[in-house]
């Protein structure tokens, strides 16, 4: 095949290097702000089964603000309660119990498991609903220049990167089992490409492209750590066994071995089993996998279920890897350079969260990107990227260390002589649960998050902390008694949110506070700018980058929706009023998860109630009081690019 010599160079603002899980919730934001972005893929084809498939309930919390949580739902298979099974006498297995996870009320969703190719289908499907972004496959990537010099001319191309694009060079292969929904892509990416070769300038470039990512080598980022000498099998069947927990996730542990079992859509089951021990003698810490085999696991899995049967006849995918924690010491290089997911951080897959805690770092660098190129936010909000993400992954490296060495069959005991192996998984399991779950963010002090001295909420909203996500809790619309979860209604659509908890407006001294909250809010004090003005927008988008939300305490019946200050309700000349704006925590009968507990929940007294911000990607940035205007508009003045002063006097809402 001939390959035209003449290089052709393109510009673009945002390159993304990789079409995996972090690849992809990066360009979702892309998506969403407007940014002209290039999403490459040196594979010919998406992921169609396999890989990753464990989504946690923050996961599915994110899912739910993005509005594609009810496609991911009705796919995929629950994974509550994880089961133990324990040797017996006489060779017999007993069922030791199950674990119910502490988190269980803390969100509407659980642990759900669904193969990564249908994650992937859904985020390609959200991303071709707000753009013309499309992933760009079979590009080999062969150069990477970054001239730092050039970090700071936002409209410089310090990015330039040579790739070549080719024709399939054979027939791609499709799967027996593959959904209609896939069929567009397999026909896109069988026909014939023109073979080019081309240089993409970039003001930005995210490397989402694995553990063995091209980009990290590029930019001279190490990877640290080291490989164990345990060499797994994973294998997707559907199973046929007489093991009556075949379809729950748990252990099985044997004098032979313990493996996970994993349950999933299909009737499909997966199972994680240690099948080799590497000699570094011998083999300088490195395997034949070509030696690992699907009836080599079947026989190890057969073993470890003994007396149960276990057989199949329908295997669905399966791979073998070896055990290894490694982390890179940086996510980024200069300003103009980021790394996300697997490309940084690589663990073995029983912890199920591998590919969770990719596309949260994809989540957490896209929006922050995409704000910076569109003029909107001070490129120093980069540098928070590294500081919040990073910890999380030292967490995961530190989580899967300690809970994979109960897997591999030279395991020691408990040094206390006392509690069995499945005691010591579980305390391992509750010690990271916070951070496993996603209950918790540890997100620090930064120009995006303000704590303002405190590690937890303050006194008047004791449980909405600076740096993590707001307690779910469903809500009732005002205006029309629709009834949703809040991550849907604080959705993420690339805004800064101010949630003003209104509290009890029937209050006349409340319903003042309130009013005098919307005078401001609406650009009347002209001695204090409305943050809903003061700041440049999107190119191209509508209104504000920072909108409101408001929800109120008091009973739907006691008050009415023309009672909020029409800043909070806003009026559209096509659209009519902003119905979707009020919000009531009010219980009712009709849905039993509507409990008008949502102020207690956050810790916010009924009356006075509170307001803070929101970050796009769903976590708290800031908390006040409704009277903290000042102290709101200080914390936004952090990083948000404000417009000129000529339009600031005249931008009265």
């Amino acid at each position: 095949m001939s390959v035209d010599n003449h290089v052709i160079e393109s510009h673009t603002d945002v390159l993304i290097v990789g079409a995996g899980p972090s690849g992809l919730t990066a360009a979702y934001w892309m998506a969403r702000y407007g940014i002209r972005a290039r999403v490459i893929e040196k594979k010919e084809t998406k992921v169609f089964n396999g890989h990753a498939d464990g989504i946690r309930m923050r996961t599915m919390e994110l899912f739910d603000s993005m509005g594609i949580q009810h496609r991911v739902n009705h796919e995929a298979h629950s994974a509550v309660a994880p089961g133990f099974w324990i040797p017996g006498e006489n060779g017999t297995l007993i069922r030791k119990g199950s674990m119910i996870p502490a988190q269980v009320f803390q969100s509407p969703f659980q642990h759900m498991l669904l193969d990564q190719g249908r994650i992937e289908r859904i985020m390609i499907d959200s991303i071709r609903e707000h753009s013309d972004i499309e992933v760009e496959r079979g590009v080999i990537t062969e150069a990477l220049e970054y001239d730092e010099s050039m970090d700071h001319d936002p409209n410089a191309y310090p990015i330039s990167v040579k790739i070549r694009t080719s024709s399939p060079e054979k027939e791609i292969t499709i799967p027996s089992n593959l959904r209609l929904d896939e069929w567009e892509d397999i026909v896109r990416q069988s026909q014939k490409r023109q073979a080019k070769c081309e240089t993409i300038k970039a003001k930005y470039i995210i490397g989402c492209d694995g553990a063995h990512s091209w980009t990290r080598r590029q930019l001279y980022i190490p990877f640290e750590g080291e490989n164990s000498e345990h060499v797994w099998g994973v294998i997707d069947v559907v199973p046929l066994s007489n093991f009556p927990d075949i379809r729950r996730l748990g252990t099985i542990s044997n004098i032979t071995g313990t493996i996970l079992i994993v349950p999933r859509e299909r009737n499909l089951v997966r199972f994680y089993v240690p099948v080799h021990v590497i000699n570094d003698t011998t083999t300088n810490g490195r395997y034949d996998r070509s030696d690992i085999t699907p009836e080599k696991i079947k026989a190890r899995v057969q073993a470890i279920l003994s007396p149960y049967t276990f057989d199949f006849k329908i295997i669905d995918w399966w791979t073998a890897y070896q055990i290894g924690q490694r982390i890179a010491p940086s996510f980024a290089k200069g300003n103009r350079a980021f790394l996300a997911g697997d490309a940084v951080h690589t663990h073995s897959p029983k912890v199920g969260l591998g590919m969770n805690i990719s596309m949260q770092d994809g989540f957490n660098i896209g929006w922050k990107v995409a704000l910076v190129v569109a003029g909107v936010a001070d490129p120093a909000i980069l540098s928070t990227y590294n500081t919040e993400r990073y910890r999380l992954a030292e967490l995961l490296l530190e989580y899967d260390k300690f809970w994979s060495v109960y897997f591999t069959d030279d395991a020691k005991p408990p040094e206390d002589g006392g509690a069995d192996k499945n005691v010591e998984m579980l305390k391992i399991v509750e010690r990271y649960q916070d951070f496993s779950d996603g209950v918790k963010a540890f997100y620090g002090e930064s120009p995006l998050v303000s704590k303002a001295g405190i590690e937890t909420g303050p006194p008047f909203a004791t449980n909405l902390v600076p740096g993590e996500r707001v307690l779910p809790s469903k809500l009732r619309q005002h205006a029309d008694d629709s009834m949703v979860w809040s991550m849907r209604i604080m959705k993420s659509d690339g805004l800064f949110r101010l949630v003003v908890l209104a509290g009890d407006i029937r209050s006349q001294e409340q319903k003042k506070r309130v009013d005098t909250l919307g005078h401001y809010l609406a650009g009347l004090n002209k001695s204090k700018p409305s943050i809903l003005t003061r700041y440049a927008s999107i190119p191209g988008g509508a209104g504000s980058i920072v909108d409101t939300l408001t929800i109120h305490s008091a009973p739907w019946n006691e008050a009415e929706f023309f009672d909020f200050p029409e800043s909070l309700r806003p009026f559209d000349p096509v659209m009519g009023w902003g119905y979707d704006k009020i919000w009531c925590d009010h219980a009712c009968v009709w849905d039993r998860d509507v409990d008008g507990k949502a102020y207690e929940r956050w810790g916010v007294d009924r009356v006075r109630g509170a307001m803070f911000i929101l970050r796009p990607d769903q976590y708290i940035g800031w908390v006040g009081e409704l009277e903290d205007v000042d102290e709101v508009t200080r914390y936004l003045d952090g990083f948000l690019t404000q417009k000129p002063v000529s339009i600031l006097s005249n931008g009265h809402v």
